[in-house]
């Protein structure tokens, strides 16, 4: 067992005393979410500027012509929090690459084929836009089954990415594995409601449809992948058996495990979540 710091434990006891479980359980009840903006302080440090795409916020961080493009977690309902902004901002500061991440739209405005389809525009744009020397697809949870979803849809294109990096990713919306387990160091995801975000985000399409499950999508073709998990997430028996069915389809990803730990932990301001960010920051370089 890993040695957890006290700051850790610290951060997992406020989210106890706030509910964070619960406030994220009743976005998924209701099927509505919040959306957070970084800072003025945010901004500066940071270098974030703000565009829009079709009515919606688009953040970029300053770097190279690497670029990173970020899709945010929130089972489809929730879109940025505050502790998003920082995560963003060190792995661009520590890649050095250019950081863009859109607010995509989000149910009930919108289906799945709907998001999907946003997602693919304002990347199309922002390639056309920047036109980068190398492109990594990253996200986190719902964010990782978008960029999943994306990365299949790009795959014999001119525009396909070089890099998948998935952190704590929902890729099987089912979630049938038997060994899921509600853990106390889980305060993210609540397992008796997370199925509620799957079923809206799903509609009348199957929960192992690719566009809602990319692991049941083309997976041979898809660019290296790096996959973040940790053993206390409650998705991590789904992401496991989403990694031997990537190896079984002849893809080698890499596996980036912690023990201890939960659901994207990187969000957290901790000594474990900023070893974790300089881990992806590393993964997202080219030599």
């Amino acid at each position: 067992m890993a040695q957890i710091s006290f700051r850790h434990r610290f951060f997992i006891n406020i989210l106890k005393l706030i509910g964070g479980r619960r406030i994220l359980a009743k976005q998924f009840e209701r099927g509505t979410g919040d959306t957070a903006a970084p800072t003025k302080g945010q901004r500066k440090r940071y270098n974030i500027d703000r565009t829009e795409f079709r009515g919606q916020p688009v953040w970029t961080y300053a770097g190279h012509d690497t670029l990173i493009y970020y899709i945010h977690g929130g089972g489809f309902v929730a879109g940025f929090s505050y502790f998003y902004f920082p995560m963003m901002g060190e792995i661009a500061r520590q890649s050095k690459a250019t950081l863009v991440a859109p607010d995509y739209p989000l149910f009930p405005n919108i289906d799945a084929a709907g998001t999907h389809n946003w997602i693919r525009a304002h990347y199309e744009e922002t390639i056309k836009r920047l036109k980068p020397s190398k492109v990594v697809l990253m996200g986190d949870s719902a964010g990782a089954n978008a960029a999943m979803v994306l990365a299949q849809g790009l795959a014999k294109s001119k525009t396909a990415a070089d890099k998948l990096v998935l952190l704590s990713p929902w890729i099987d919306l089912r979630m049938v594995h038997p060994d899921m387990v509600q853990h106390d160091e889980e305060q993210l995801l609540d397992g008796s409601k997370v199925h509620l975000a799957a079923e809206r985000h799903a509609g009348e399409l199957s929960l192992d449809d690719p566009l809602i499950s990319p692991i049941f999508g083309a997976l041979s073709s898809l660019p290296p992948i790096w996959v973040f998990t940790a053993d206390k997430d409650l998705l991590h028996p789904d992401i496991m058996s989403c990694v031997d069915k990537m190896r079984e389809a002849g893809l080698a990803p890499i596996v980036d495990l912690v023990e201890g730990l939960a659901h994207v932990y990187m969000l957290l301001p901790t000594p474990e979540g900023k070893a974790g960010l300089a881990r992806i920051a590393k993964a997202a370089k080219f030599s």
